[in-house]
């Protein structure tokens, strides 16, 4: 005969199977001690007396989600009260295998006595290089079968595990089951139902203050805390190579979303550079993941947080990732992005763009007060203020975008929108034009944003009929007609197309 193996909470990662020989034992005693007094009790009896059934058997798998509590030992048989079973969406796409533990005879006390002292882990030793004997994935109602061909110990993995869950731990299973409620019959058919622990991470970055190259853009990881962990608790932070993180490993801030101690970097977890990978991986000690339980328990919900910061160092769709790994095996991951790109200034004579003019020079600023005040003008790679070339061009690069920012799109007149205001602050000799601030949006990784200026030679009459020279600033800069908002000023915002006239010299 097989013992009674009980099945334990077959719970998020701790699906464990636990052999119970001690009842069975006991009904052996039982029916020996009474044996001679022909009172010998039925169950025992009949145990005894029963055969061990042949092949094929089954273990029927149930797989829901984790929910917040853990739940009642499973006993190998089906769950047919509503009340009784997981209040949890069930979980589609787990794939399991069973695996026969080769060396262990249930038909035998010694078979039995090894059976019910053997760990998962020490199975899972046994059955290395040992094809599986079944194989099954869950469908939508969570379900899965796995058919054996004869009886046995069973060890039972999660191969495949959908995205955003923790994969549950391996397990074992006796075929044939004695019938835990008489054991007076066989269970060929064994129902487990174990959980899966539904977690993720979340990747945000905060660039609303960071205008241009060598600002600073926050990012936080908030990552999930299961119920149970077991063998790992690791966040994998890949970091673009375009951006410079802030103080290296020691830069990194981990702690927990609750009213709880803080943790210690050392004791609790550590912050290596995985030099193979680039990523900086944050792995949480013994110490530190039984304090993840414990706060998970006392606290449902709480997550892990990390923060760092880095440094912008060209222009591009900047974009990290997180990736969470628990037991070993990935669980989830999360992107997220900055965006920085270029905008163009371009000079030419009025009428005539095929004449551009080099030598004026202009600034930025961020808001149109500060543009005609002069006042607080932004600094790009060091720079604060540019002269055109001889093609009469500025392009200016690494400038956050306009219509994205702390990785969300962004409509014109949302109060985080950005508009970039350029400013002449000198003319050419030669020339003169009108001084008016010019709003531009940064909305492309490659393509700028073009504001052209034209000016006019100052032997002319000036604005009001009057001659104007270029020392003259009371008459600055220009530009052609396109309204941007209620603001008055004129702009030409165009998507950069260099025509072969753009590149004439002067």
């Amino acid at each position: 005969m097989t013992p009674n193996f009980a099945l334990s909470r077959c719970h998020g990662a701790h699906a464990l199977v636990k052999i119970a020989l001690a009842a069975v034992l006991a009904a052996l005693a039982a029916a020996v001690l009474l044996v001679g007094l022909g009172a010998q009790p039925a169950s025992a009896a009949q145990v005894l007396a029963m055969p061990m059934p042949a092949g094929p058997m089954v273990i029927e798998i149930h797989k829901y989600e984790q929910p917040d509590t853990l739940g009642q030992p499973a006993s190998g048989l089906e769950i047919t009260d509503p009340a009784l079973l997981p209040q949890a969406p069930p979980v589609t796409g787990a794939t399991f295998t069973a695996t026969r533990v080769p060396g262990i005879d249930l038909t035998t006390n010694a078979g039995q006595r090894e059976a019910s002292a053997l760990t998962a882990d020490e199975a899972a030793q046994r059955i290395a290089g040992v094809a599986p004997d079944a194989s099954d994935t869950t469908d939508g109602a969570g379900n899965a079968t796995l058919q054996v061909a004869a009886s046995g110990l069973y060890y039972v993995q999660e191969t495949v595990t959908p995205g955003g869950f923790v994969t549950a731990a391996p397990f074992l299973v006796a075929l044939p089951l004695s019938n835990p409620e008489t054991l007076d019959s066989w269970l060929t058919t064994v129902h487990v139902y174990p959980k899966n622990e539904r977690v993720g991470i979340r990747l945000g970055v905060i660039d609303q203050n960071a205008v241009s190259l060598g600002d600073t853009v926050h990012w936080r990881a908030t990552s999930d805390v299961p119920l149970q962990l077991t063998n790992s608790y690791v966040v994998r932070n890949k970091i673009d190579s375009r951006l410079q993180l802030v103080a290296g490993t020691g830069g990194f801030s981990v702690g927990l979303s609750c009213a709880c101690p803080p943790l210690e970097a050392g004791a609790d977890y550590s912050v290596v550079l995985d030099s193979s990978s680039g990523e900086y991986v944050i792995e949480f000690t013994a110490a530190g993941r039984a304090r993840l339980a414990a706060a998970a328990a006392a606290h449902p919900g709480v997550t892990v947080q990390i923060d760092y910061d880095t440094v912008v160092l060209t222009s591009g769709g900047l974009q990290n990732e997180a990736i969470l790994q628990i037991d070993d095996a990935d669980a989830a991951n999360d992107t997220a992005e900055t965006k920085w790109g270029p905008l163009e200034i371009i000079v030419h004579e009025r009428g005539n763009p095929n004449h551009k003019i080099a030598g004026a020079r202009f600034q930025v600023y961020l808001t149109e007060a500060d543009a005609l005040a002069g006042t607080n003008p932004i600094t790009v790679d060091g720079l604060h203020e540019w002269t055109s070339d001889a093609q009469g061009r500025i392009l200016i690069n690494g400038l956050r975008f306009s219509d994205f920012v702390n990785g969300l799109n962004v409509e014109l007149g949302d109060p985080l929108y950005r508009t970039y205001y350029v400013m002449m602050t000198h003319i050419p000799e030669g020339y003169t034009g009108v001084k008016t601030p010019i709003g531009l949006s940064v909305t492309s990784t490659t393509e700028a944003q073009v504001a052209v200026v034209e000016l006019w030679r100052s032997a002319g009459p000036g604005p009001g009929g009057l001659p104007v020279t270029g020392g003259q600033m009371a008459g600055a800069g220009l530009l052609l007609a396109l309204a941007l908002g209620s603001s008055g000023f004129a702009l030409l915002a165009a998507r950069k197309r260099r025509s072969d006239e753009d590149q004439e010299q002067v």
